[in-house]
């Protein structure tokens, strides 16, 4: 926490946990992912807690970045482009969409699907697992990479993907004590949004991502 500004009022909450902080969250997420619900205990559910989780975006940056250069030189070979600024600011605007948009979509509909009382907690869950997940994918970037894309490489990636994708879904079981119906279909929410919102993108900025 912050000192409070003015003196008296409530403590302001740290945006970015510091290393302790951020190491608890991610063993909670870790014990989401094991199948153990208090997992949830180590995640600050509170409403600070639910806002600062949204530096998990600040948290997963550097990974997402090595992402898209990972993209342009491996994927396009076109490292280059017209212009580098705008092409990897796309790539930001494109994966910055694709992580908040289901969550909003998620806060508008959870009263109507009896979530909500369980999506906040569900939402502090995806932030961090998301950037839990991004820094996972590390070495699979570098190995994309070294190797300029080969079979295995990509082989290797698929297969993580899928991965990432189980581990969501019970996190989202977990942290919610949902449904596994409904956690799927927040996890296909999440999907489908990570489709969309570069085709979105490409369509505002005439920036080719796909």
């Amino acid at each position: 926490m912050k000192p409070s500004f003015p003196a008296g009022s409530p403590p302001t909450p740290e945006f970015l946990p510091s290393l302790p902080q951020l190491m608890r969250y991610f063993t909670g997420v870790l014990r989401l992912m094991a199948g153990r619900r208090d997992g949830l205990q180590r995640l600050d559910i509170s409403p600070d807690g639910f806002w600062s989780s949204f530096g998990a975006i600040v948290v997963a940056l550097p990974p997402m970045a090595l992402s898209w250069i990972e993209y342009e030189f491996v994927e396009r070979e076109w490292p280059f482009g017209a212009s580098t600024f705008s092409t990897y600011g796309a790539h930001a605007l494109s994966d910055l969409t694709a992580w908040l948009l289901p969550l909003l979509i998620l806060m508008l509909v959870a009263p109507r699907i009896g979530l909500r009382r369980k999506v906040g907690p569900i939402i502090v869950a995806l932030n961090w697992t998301g950037a839990l997940l991004a820094w996972a994918l590390v070495p699979l970037w570098f190995l994309m990479i070294v190797t300029g894309g080969s079979g295995f490489a990509i082989l290797l990636l698929f297969l993580a993907s899928l991965a990432t994708l189980f581990l969501t879904w019970r996190v989202v079981s977990l942290a919610g004590d949902c449904d596994p119906l409904a956690a799927a279909g927040i996890v296909a929410l999440m999907v489908v949004t990570s489709v969309m919102a570069p085709v979105a993108v490409v369509d505002m900025t005439g920036i080719a991502l796909l």
